[in-house]
């Protein structure tokens, strides 16, 4: 597949996530940018190709490439085995490959680093869900579940299950106390977060609106206000 533009090629270079087969650069264009990809490029043996705009044009899918893309494998992604940290999502029922890569920016941008998933191919988005992400796909863990029910099942005795949804039973986010290692669960918009899931959850919380809006919000604008809410709430010492 195609990765384009610097941020991408960098990202897909430096974290270890996918092999890169070949690195297309403008052979007219001068920048920072440039210079160090080149040098990381020749450091590390990787195979790189100057050519004409036109070239790389005819490669890339978008105009927006900045005259630099690189030719990848598929990322690798971790199991279940690899959970570490003490905060962690669970994203599940997000189909736009640009939501997903605005849910990857924010997590990266609040310091979160692992992320469950269902199992699904995303090799046919990739391109697009590293572009939209600012790189932060290839650089956070990715956990893929074959058996998102019975993991989070035996994940029950080391972590509270929080899930992101209004029902008369959630809880206020701006005044629950979170538990120290927690796994919140965001579901698509469309259908939320499963039945089955949501039955196995510890808690459930939501995001209360100050004025009369009913509507859900979309999965990364609902990510960015838990991010900001539990930041503010840490930074506080509420939690």
């Amino acid at each position: 597949m195609i990765v384009e533009g610097a941020i991408s090629t960098k990202a897909a270079l430096f974290n270890g996530r996918r092999r890169v087969e070949c690195v297309y650069i403008d052979e007219d264009k001068v920048s920072r940018d440039v210079t160090y990809i080149l040098n990381y490029l020749n450091r590390h043996d990787i195979r790189y190709q100057l050519c004409r705009r036109e070239y790389i044009d005819s490669i890339a899918s978008g105009k927006t490439h900045g005259g630099i893309i690189a030719e990848v494998s598929s990322r690798e992604y971790d199991d279940i085995s690899k959970l570490k940290d003490r905060t962690v999502f669970l994203v599940d029922g997000v189909e736009d490959p640009f939501n997903l890569g605005y849910i990857f920016r924010t997590l990266r941008a609040f310091n979160y680093h692992q992320v469950i998933m269902p199992s699904r191919d995303l090799s046919n988005m990739e391109s697009s869900i590293l572009k939209s992400s600012a790189g932060a796909f290839d650089e956070l863990d990715i956990i893929m579940s074959d058996d998102l029910y019975n993991d989070l099942i035996k994940l029950k005795d080391r972590y509270k299950l929080l899930s992101l949804s209004r029902s008369d039973k959630a809880k206020d986010i701006m005044t629950y106390h979170f538990p120290s290692k927690k796994i919140i669960l965001l579901g698509g918009e469309k259908r939320g977060i499963k039945k089955d899931i949501l039955k196995i959850s510890d808690e459930e919380i939501f995001i209360d609106y100050p004025g009369d809006f009913r509507n859900a919000l979309n999965a990364s604008s609902a990510l960015s206000v838990m991010t900001a809410v539990l930041e503010m709430r840490k930074r506080n010492g509420y939690d």
